[in-house]
């Protein structure tokens, strides 16, 4: 279903990035399955995309966790090369800075982006979203959905709404540096994390009665003090990126914060916990989601029969 062709959008899901932590949506999506409240467009950001564009083609939210869950404790998963190079660093912390740092630390070849666009092949990226969702268009979802994502050429973010939606996700998940742009309609597409971590003003353009936006990003912690000017550099792209984050989910009506804001987001274990939290975080919220989607859904009804 496209999500350019949807109109009078009652609620709209905003599922932002943050690695691992991304497993917490699937609570909040269950959550909203037992509610029986079904949001009109979905849009995601990075993993959002990928749990977004699972639950956009099926919406089960109990049969998305499960074989998300079962495909994360498999051996396929677990023996990849490339997720235990990229995902298996529990030090590495979510922020484009930071994991730069890090990664020269612990000896990624570093100086390759002198000669090629980025540190690992797309393809290794594009085989992981392969695993997890078909080979399918936007028009396939049942749930209108839509991915951000930027274009580097121009400087825009834009808005992906049909076409591949493997593409779609190999854009949003494509960080700058780590993997190659992703070329698509004559435009260079990244990950939009980094000026978008929770995809709000992108559920905006949809004008929806209700916005929900779930944020699993790092949250900011109070700091004693400053050693060297590099941890001056790394403070400051931390705040800026909570600065960013917060204009953001400013334009939500309701804002779902499950608790693993401090997991890194490299972190695959635990992955029941970080589901339990996504189920916490939702149950907390859902009485207000619940009042307004309801409150919004027979205003619209009593003024559409008030016109007849």
């Amino acid at each position: 279903m496209n999500a350019k062709e949807v109109k009078d959008v009652k609620l709209a899901l905003a599922l932002g990035g943050g690695g691992a932590r991304g497993l917490s949506h699937l609570g909040v999506l269950q959550i909203l399955d037992r509610e029986g409240i079904r949001p009109d467009v979905i849009v995601g950001t990075s993993v959002g995309s990928i749990v977004g564009a699972c639950y956009a083609l099926h919406p089960d939210g109990l049969e998305v966790t499960r074989r998300g869950l079962s495909y994360l404790k498999s051996d396929a998963f677990s023996n990849n090369p490339f997720r235990k190079v990229l995902f298996n660093s529990e030090d590495v912390e979510q922020g484009f800075i930071r994991s730069w740092v890090m990664s020269i630390k612990k000896g990624y070849v570093f100086s390759s982006l002198l000669r090629k666009p980025s540190i690992f092949d797309g393809k290794k990226l594009y085989d992981l979203i392969c695993d997890l969702v078909p080979d399918v268009t936007f028009d396939d979802t049942e749930i209108p959905f839509a991915v951000p994502a930027i274009d580097i050429r121009s400087g825009e973010e834009v808005l992906i709404t049909e076409g591949s939606l493997r593409t779609a996700l190999l854009a949003s998940c494509s960080l700058p540096g780590f993997f190659p742009p992703v070329e698509h309609m004559g435009m260079s597409l990244m990950d939009a994390g980094v000026i978008s971590p929770v995809p709000v003003s992108a559920c905006r353009t949809f004008e929806p009665k209700v916005l929900a936006a779930v944020d699993i990003s790092n949250q900011l912690e109070r700091v004693e003090k400053i050693n060297i000017g590099l941890d001056a550099i790394l403070r400051v792209e931390a705040i800026a990126g909570r600065r960013i984050n917060d204009m953001e989910l400013s334009a939500a009506d309701v804002v779902i914060q499950p608790e693993v804001g401090n997991k890194v987001w490299s972190d695959f274990s635990d992955l029941d916990e970080l589901v339990a939290e996504g189920l916490k975080a939702g149950k907390e919220n859902i009485s207000k989601v619940r009042e307004l989607y309801y409150q919004k859904k027979f205003t619209r009804l009593w003024k559409s029969a008030g016109s007849v």
